[in-house]
């Protein structure tokens, strides 16, 4: 008699475990899905602000290099500086007249934009006091010697060296920032200065020079307006050789504030998230990774590179704020189902407790009634795991079957009994890993869940598995989940090449009904494809702004084609029917199951972002962003395409009218995404062939 109560409470600790084990893995994976979720949305937030950050900082580089510039092109200076080379001897009376009015005129533009210290500007004020030799503009020869300048212009000699040290190219160039002699950190901006006669060929007659106390406005574009974060710190680093200098002023945790260029730390030391930045910012647009600071926190740390400089603009944020309600809500949803288990367990234990200690005369009656529930509770397991379409099954810690469902049983061909204390190498079922025992190993070293999905060898059975570790009577073992997804990954490629060979025809149908725009629903796919990776927007947007370009002009088939056939003479009412057929894709389309929202895209191409386009009122960011970046790569495409009628639009100047509108038309994120593209990702050369004019071919 005691051999049943065993027998009977060793099946129900089973049927416990296992029921408690699928429990605690649908908690765990409900609690890692939200924690990725909540992942993500702080690494987008992250991406929009230092995004933003980033263009305020290239704006303000490129108004300090346009003073430069302007200062180089100035059509005195260049005479002057001329003559200079020309004569190559003393200055003359003229000459030296021409120098005070042009050291006048670099007076007036240092005032004005900020290059002469405010006590230079008072030209009244005696020399009685030692000036500072901080900022100021000058004008050198070509060994970088000072022919012109402002009053206590610093010493040019390091800007003009890294300057030549750069290739001197025809470009403005921005060095530093360095500290100068009055330990103040300033930033050098020089130019090439060509005479009036040369092109830019010829060899410079000298250099502009600008050096400029870095202001507390540049500092200030580092801070995002409206930014909720407790713990966010946008800084500027860059790599010098085996150092990693901060080139802006860091808050610290006490409430000092470290000054610019005055800290310096081990560039090779990878856990620091300046060195990450630097590293990630270099290969792509930026990743994002969890580093310690300079302060020897853990942040997580994402870093963009600054165009034209050696600058890495830096954001980080303390781990404990991104991280810690994640891991507080995970730990509770466990801790609720642990508890849960734990207490229904614990209750069926006593009640079994309680059966086997009444008296001799009760216990065969207590004993019947308590291998009722007992044989009722296990049958309702062994229902619920059997009705699950998945193969379960419980492997102890000596690598032997301990439990398998219906689907498990069946998948392998064995009898119920014959199954349980089988090897795992012994059984060989058709859903079965060929690696499902280095799986299971695996998980029994480390004890950590583990989820595969493969498809398994010699035919086309696709399984997802999962691996849970457990503990059997004191002793360790894995639960395994497995399912067959063969049909849903299948249905999947079915429908990707499906989709993919009609978005093909269709295109081939739209260029073949208007031959003076061939291939522009191909290049407007293209483009928009680049603009939405250039983003770096969701899989979703992407292939949704590839697809709706791509068959943005299906509803041409419905227009009359004399009207697609005739270059030029279009009347308004004509012109607005042509126009008008995108709505008329999205009707044709309107039945199509894409994966995402295609139809809704096309309808919203021609919304303007001040609200003023179709549908009326639709403006902003309420407007789908894959039909934002589809409107700018339509428009971009149909100004830089040659047409019979005319030659394609240099791509400079298309980006350019693009840029006039955007904030009105256009959503002005994807016109600079575009831009970015053209200028620094090969976009230019890739497209070259826009503008080469196609012979319509009439196709009846």
């Amino acid at each position: 008699m005691s051999l049943r109560p065993l027998s009977a409470g060793a099946a129900l600790g089973i049927l416990i475990i296992a029921g408690a084990a699928i429990a605690l893995l649908l908690a765990l994976r409900f609690a890692q899905s939200e924690a990725d979720r909540d992942s993500l949305v702080w690494q987008r937030q992250m991406a929009v602000v230092i995004n933003s950050r980033e263009v305020a900082i290239e704006e303000w580089l490129a108004e300090q290099k346009k003073v430069i510039s302007h200062l180089a092109e100035n059509p005195s200076l260049r005479i002057y500086l001329g003559n200079i080379e020309a004569v190559n001897a003393p200055q003359n009376v003229e000459n030296m007249a021409q120098a005070a009015y042009l050291e006048n005129q670099m007076k007036g533009a240092a005032i004005q934009n900020g290059y002469m210290p405010v006590l230079d500007q008072d030209f009244k004020l005696k020399a009685n006091l030692d000036k500072q030799r901080v900022s100021g503009l000058a004008l050198t020869n070509p060994q970088g010697q000072v022919i012109v300048s402002t009053p206590n212009m610093p010493s040019v000699i390091r800007s003009v060296a890294g300057f030549l040290d750069q290739g001197a190219g025809k470009e403005v160039i921005s060095f530093g920032p360095y500290l100068s002699d009055e330990k103040r950190p300033v930033i050098a901006f020089v130019a090439p200065v060509f005479g009036v006669q040369d092109d830019n060929s010829a060899p410079a007659l000298g250099f502009a020079v600008g050096i400029k106390a870095v202001p507390d406005d540049f500092y200030q574009k580092l801070i995002q307006p409206g930014d909720i974060s407790q713990t966010a710190k946008n800084y500027i680093v860059r790599k010098n050789g085996a150092a990693m200098e901060y080139l802006s002023p860091l808050p610290m945790a006490n409430g000092d504030v470290t000054p610019p260029l005055t800290m310096a730390l081990d560039a090779q030391n990878t856990a620091l998230a300046a060195v990450y930045a630097v590293q990630s910012a270099r290969e792509t647009t930026g990743g994002f990774s969890e580093r310690m600071n300079y302060e020897g926190k853990n942040v997580l740390v994402t870093g963009r590179k600054i165009a034209g400089t050696d600058w890495v603009l830096v954001r980080t944020i303390d781990s404990q704020e991104v991280l810690g309600a994640i891991q507080e809500r995970k730990r509770t949803i466990i801790w609720i189902a642990g508890l849960t288990i734990l207490a229904v367990s614990i209750l069926i234990i006593l009640i079994w407790r309680h059966g086997v200690s009444v008296r001799v005369a009760r216990a065969a009656q207590q004993q019947k009634i308590l291998s009722r529930r007992y044989e009722k509770l296990s049958q309702f397991l062994q229902i619920v795991t059997d009705s699950q379409p998945t193969v379960i099954i419980a492997i102890d810690g000596h690598g032997r079957y301990s439990f398998a469902n219906a689907p498990a049983i069946q998948d392998a061909g064995l009898k119920a009994p014959d199954i349980i204390g089988q090897r795992i190498s012994s059984v060989r079922g058709r859903l079965q890993s060929p690696d499902m025992e280095k799986y299971y190993n695996q998980v029994m070293k480390n004890g950590v869940p583990l989820s595969i999905i493969e498809q398994l060898p010699g035919n086309e059975i696709t399984i997802k598995s999962d691996y849970v570790p457990l503990l059997i009577d004191q002793d360790q073992g894995v639960l395994m989940v497995i399912e067959d997804i063969s049909e849903l990954v299948q249905e999947r490629e079915r429908r990707e090449v499906a989709l993919k060979s009609l978005v093909s025809t269709l295109t081939m149908v739209i260029d073949s009904r208007d031959p003076y725009s061939a291939h522009h629903s191909e290049r407007v796919a293209m483009v928009s494809r680049a603009i939405a990776i250039e983003m770096n927007v969701d899989d979703v947007t992407r292939e949704t702004a590839n697809v709706a370009g791509a068959l943005m002009n299906l509803g041409k088939i419905l227009v009359p084609r004399e009207l697609l056939i005739r270059p030029k003479g279009l009347s308004k009412n004509e012109l607005e029917t042509v126009r008008s057929s995108i709505m008329k894709s999205a009707d044709m389309l309107e039945t199509v199951d894409f994966d995402g929202p295609v139809v809704k895209c096309l309808r919203q191409v021609r919304a303007h972002w001040d609200g003023s386009g179709t549908p009326k009122n639709l403006a902003g960011q309420d407007i789908l962003l894959s039909a934002r970046i589809v409107a700018v790569a339509n428009a971009f495409v149909g100004m830089s395409s040659a047409r019979a009628h005319r030659a394609g639009m240099d791509m400079e100047k298309a980006i350019l009218l693009l840029l006039n509108d955007a904030d009105r038309i256009y959503d002005r994120k994807p016109v600079t995404a575009l831009m970015n593209y053209i200028e620094n990702k090969g976009g230019a050369e890739q497209w070259k062939e826009f503008g080469t004019p196609l012979a319509p071919t009439d196709t009846g």
